[in-house]
């Protein structure tokens, strides 16, 4: 029996995505405001995109209790789609035995292809176009992103990164997307590492329990791999727990944001690149730096798993 779940009352990690898309391509706009909500049990984290076509913000700001009523309403310009990952991985058995009402199961890693020093590689652009077709968004779809979570939002986070950095008419969008080889330690970029402060500083030698338990999350093992200890030089730290209020999954208001970014010594209007282990943490950075106006973060989707194997002692900062 599948259980659905109300939205009005799920353990959730809810992102609204407005979408406009245009003779099958998606239009991306600038996200410009999230609020989060503890009005139920876990509380949902509500995103808005600029509808390109109205030059202003379609319904940037939603309600667990108007996504509830959206759904008792009907609207079927409605496209839920779930991103949990559950430890063995994405899986559809999970998701029909729990899922919010009309959902549909979205695979992060679907065509997405890895290797030892890419944990989660970016799915080809035509195999990515076909797959997010075949989900049925439209030009007047409202595209909803979740994860039934405890805690933190990172796989519906990847998701909305997942979908900004390019459209389905097999273009990339590559000032959202960091590659190893682009790194350049000294430049004006700013990184900012989500990982613990212990893991970024050096104090735990890798690969650290946590590095190795991101790596199973996808189905990797670190066994036998060999990582530096340290982070990128110059890299400033935000633990992406830190950027969550005290219940950990409701995201933290723009003003918090802001102090935070402030006080680690982030200039807002300057390059920014995020990254953590695996990719997934590092798109919660880049979701909280568009709450608070920076639209243009780069996600270093290799992150530590990848540059802590191909970087040199030199190329990596360490404190202890």
């Amino acid at each position: 029996m599948v259980h659905m779940t109300s939205a009005s009352s799920a353990t959730l990690f809810v992102i609204i995505i407005s979408y406009l898309v245009l003779s099958m391509a998606l239009c991306f706009g600038l996200l410009t405001e999230i609020i989060s909500r503890g009005a139920v049990l876990r509380s949902f984290a509500l995103v808005g995109l600029l509808d390109a076509s109205a030059g202003s913000m379609a319904s940037p700001v939603v309600t667990p209790e108007w996504l509830s009523s959206q759904i008792k309403v009907g609207n079927k310009d409605l496209r839920i789609f779930d991103t949990t990952i559950g430890p063995a991985g994405p899986s559809t058995d999970d998701f029909e035995s729990e899922h919010v009402q009309g959902a549909q199961f979205f695979n992060l890693k679907k065509n997405a292809p890895f290797t030892q020093h890419l944990p989660l590689g970016l799915p080809d652009p035509t195999d990515f176009q076909d797959y997010v077709r075949s989900l049925g968004i439209n030009a007047s779809s409202h595209v909803i992103l979740y994860e039934n979570v405890d805690q933190n939002g990172s796989k519906a986070c990847r998701g909305w990164w997942l979908l900004r950095k390019g459209d389905v008419t097999v273009k990339v969008n590559k000032s959202l997307v960091m590659l190893y080889d682009d790194i350049k330690p000294g430049d004006a970029r700013q990184f900012v590492d989500t990982r613990h402060p212990d893991n970024f500083n050096g104090k735990e030698k890798e690969p650290s329990k946590f590095q190795t338990y991101c790596m199973g999350f996808l189905g990797l093992k670190s066994d036998g791999l060999a990582f530096q200890t340290g982070h990128i030089p110059g890299a400033v730290n935000i633990p992406y727990p830190t950027l969550f209020k005290d219940d950990a999954i409701t995201l933290k208001g723009k003003d918090e944001l802001l102090q935070m970014f402030q006080s680690a010594g982030v200039k807002l209007d300057q390059p920014m690149t995020s990254t953590c282990y695996i990719g997934f943490t590092a798109c919660i950075l880049a979701l909280a730096a568009c709450v608070c106006g920076k639209d243009d973060v780069s996600v270093y989707y290799g992150s530590w798993t990848e540059y802590g194997q191909r970087a040199s002692v030199g190329s990596v900062e360490c404190k202890h």
